[in-house]
C-alpha cells in the first residue's frame, strides 16, 4: 500500500504577478520605478518573489506598508515573506546611487505548506516567540522532529548607514539576531553601501518542533526601524542539514521524498543514514543520497538498514520538500 502526503499544497498555490517588462528610472530621491498593482490574499500567506536587477542602483520592494527586500548590485534577486490576509499594493522603489535604475522579469506568488507557524510581516517591536506544533505528519511516515525557521528582515536608520552584525562584528548602526537568547550569524546579508536604506538579511536555521523558540532583534541605534517576518516549517530547506521527521514505518518499506525549488533552484540534497562516531564524509555516513537541481526525487527501500536506526537529512537553501510517501510492505 502506497501512502503519500503533498506537504506543498499546490491546490492553494498561485502565481499572482508575472511581468517580464523592464522598467527604468533615474532620480536621486526615492520613488516608484514601477507599481505592480494590488494582490489580494484570502488568508495569511507565504509570499514568494523573484526579479532581475539590470543596472546598479538602490532598490527596495514594498508590500503594503512594509519593505521585504533591498539591494544595490545586479543579478537575479529572490525571497519570501509571510503576509497577513488582505489587499496590498506591490511597489518597487528606486533611487540613483550609482546609475539609472533598470529592473524587470518580476514574479510574485503565494505558496502554502502543511505544518507552518509564522509571525506576519510587521515592524519589529519586541521578542517574538513561536512554537510549531507536533503532529504525525502522515501517520504512515513518522513524527515531526525539526523545522527550518526563516527570519526575514529589512532595516533602515534615518540619515545613516545600517549593517547586519554577525557574532563578533562591531559595525555602524548594527542589527543583531538572537535565537533562544544566543546571538547567531545571518545566513545572508545585504548591507547599506551608504545611507541608501536598502539593508536586508535573513536567517535560516533548524530548530526543534514542539518547543517555544524566541527571536530577538538587537539594535545599536534605537532609531533603526526593522521590518520582519518569521516562518517555521519542516518542509523548507536551509543551507544546513535539517532532520524534518523521526521515521516510523514497517521494515522493507520504500521511502519517497521529493524536493523542489521555492524562491531559488539550488542544488538540493537528501541523505538517509547517520553521521558516524568518526565521519569520513557523506559517502560513508549515509546509505543513500540524492542531489540535484530542479525537481529531485529520492527513493530508498529499507531492506537491511533498520528504519529506527537512521534519519533523513535534507538541505538546499531556497528549496522545499513538496511530497513525502511510503510504500508499506
Amino acid at each position: 500500500m502506497v501512502y503519500t502526503e503533498q506537504v506543498r499544497q499546490l491546490n492553494s498555490e498561485a502565481n499572482l504577478i508575472n511581468d517580464t517588462t523592464v522598467y527604468t528610472r533615474n532620480d536621486a530621491a526615492w520613488g516608484t520605478i514601477h507599481s505592480y498593482g494590488n494582490i489580494t490574499l484570502s488568508e495569511d500567506s507565504l509570499v514568494v518573489f523573484k526579479f532581475t536587477v539590470n543596472t546598479p542602483s538602490a532598490y527596495r520592494l514594498k508590500i503594503g506598508s512594509y519593505y521585504v527586500y533591498g539591494c544595490f548590485v545586479t543579478g537575479v534577486k529572490t525571497g519570501i515573506a509571510f503576509v497577513a490576509a488582505g489587499t496590498y499594493a506591490v511597489v518597487m522603489e528606486q533611487k540613483n546611487s550609482g546609475g539609472s535604475g533598470s529592473i524587470g522579469y518580476f514574479q510574485l506568488g503565494k505558496a502554502k505548506f502543511s505544518d507552518v507557524k509564522n509571525s506576519n510581516l510587521a515592524v519589529y517591536a519586541s521578542t517574538i516567540s513561536l512554537t510549531l506544533a507536533q503532529r504525525a505528519p502522515p501517520s504512515f511516515f513518522g513524527t515531526l522532529k525539526n523545522a527550518v525557521f526563516a527570519v526575514l528582515v529589512w532595516a533602515s536608520t534615518p540619515g545613516g548607514q545600517t549593517n547586519f552584525e554577525n557574532v563578533g562584528d562591531a559595525l555602524t548602526n548594527g542589527v543583531q539576531l538572537s535565537v533562544d537568547g544566543v546571538q547567531v550569524d545571518w545566513t545572508t546579508r545585504i548591507q547599506d553601501t551608504t545611507s541608501d536604506e536598502t539593508a536586508c538579511a535573513n536567517f535560516y536555521g533548524s530548530l526543534s518542533v514542539g518547543s517555544a523558540h524566541t527571536f530577538t532583534i538587537g539594535k545599536d541605534n534605537a532609531n533603526t526601524v526593522v521590518h520582519i517576518s518569521i516562518i517555521g516549517c519542516p518542509w523548507l530547506l536551509a543551507g544546513v542539514d535539517n532532520q524534518p521527521v523521526t521515521l516510523d514505518f514497517p521494515q522493507v518499506s520504500t521511502l519517497y521524498v521529493t524536493l523542489e525549488p521555492l524562491d531559488k533552484d539550488p542544488t538540493k540534497n537528501s541523505k538517509i543514514g547517520k553521521v558516524r562516531a568518526v565521519s569520513y564524509g557523506d559517502a560513508t555516513d549515509f546509505y543513500s543520497t540524492a542531489s540535484g537541481t530542479g525537481i529531485l526525487s529520492h527513493t530508498y527501500t529499507f531492506e537491511i538498514v533498520a528504519v529506527s536506526d537512521v534519519s533523513v537529512f535534507v538541505n538546499g537553501f531556497g528549496g522545499c520538500i513538496s511530497l513525502v510517501g511510503v510504500d508499506e510492505r
